[in-house]
């Protein structure tokens, strides 16, 4: 079976019969202990039997079962010995480039003997599935199937919590830039972009800083931070206490 993801995605790999089995296991419950803040916190958690509606739910219930040829959209072999698009290359660009067209993250191919899937995440977090068989030396598809992770619908929210856990790393940010830290408001995400090969994630913020309770000099700070590390590469700082006109509100 192959487990749906999102921008979150981890690479998928195909499990060991051993490795099912321990998953079905019907496990009782554990106590998880964790201290955080010099403090004891327990933590009960249950594992369950997966039933048929979970699968259907987080997985294409697909048999992987052999597939020992595994690409990425990077590593795929497109062209037989003769230097020429291979039948099934020709079908693979076929599909990514007209119905795909844009991913979060490179297609994953799978490939066994006569049979290949092509798992696809579309921007908006999409999960698509081809299902291609080889008859007559052509690979055509004969299956498309589309699930969608449950996840929050507002991107809004989605933002503000993020912005409210790193609202330190923004703190020691503006203590960095200032000498000493500022207070801020109206903070939004202007760029987020993710390097695939280093798994790191470039962050543009922007915040409105002030003195006291509100007051100015007010500051319009863009920040670029790295994550993971949190290291600032850029600080931008604008002064825009004089500016007497109606500012833009996130939500």
């Amino acid at each position: 079976m192959l487990l749906l993801t999102t921008n979150a995605y981890k690479t998928l790999a195909m499990s060991t019969k051993s490795t099912k089995e321990k998953l079905m296991e019907e496990v009782t419950i554990d106590l998880l202990k964790t201290k955080v803040d010099s403090a004891n916190y327990v933590a009960f958690a249950k594992q369950e039997r997966p039933i048929q509606d979970f699968i259907n739910k987080y997985y294409f219930d697909v048999n992987l079962t052999g597939f020992s040829e595994l690409y990425t959209f990077g590593d795929f072999p497109f062209y037989n010995d003769k230097g020429q698009v291979s039948p099934l290359g020709k079908t693979v660009l076929t599909v990514l480039t007209s119905d795909v067209r844009q991913w979060v993250k490179e297609p994953r191919i799978y490939v066994k003997d006569n049979l290949a899937y092509i798992h696809a995440v579309k921007l908006d977090g999409l999960n698509i599935l081809f299902t291609l068989k080889k008859e007559d030396d052509h690979w055509k598809v004969v299956n498309r199937e589309e699930k969608k992770l449950p996840t929050v619908g507002s991107k809004v929210i989605l933002e503000k919590a993020f912005l409210r856990a790193i609202g330190p790393e923004i703190l020691r940010a503006t203590k960095t830039y200032y000498g000493e830290e500022r207070l801020f408001e109206s903070e939004r995400i202007k760029d987020i972009t993710w390097d695939e090969n280093d798994d790191t994630y470039t962050i543009t913020i922007q915040i409105i800083t002030y003195e006291g309770p509100i007051m100015p000099p007010f500051g319009f700070d863009t920040i670029t931070l790295q994550i993971p590390g949190f290291e600032v590469l850029t600080y931008e700082h604008k002064d825009v206490s004089g500016i007497d006109k109606l500012p833009l509100e996130f939500d």
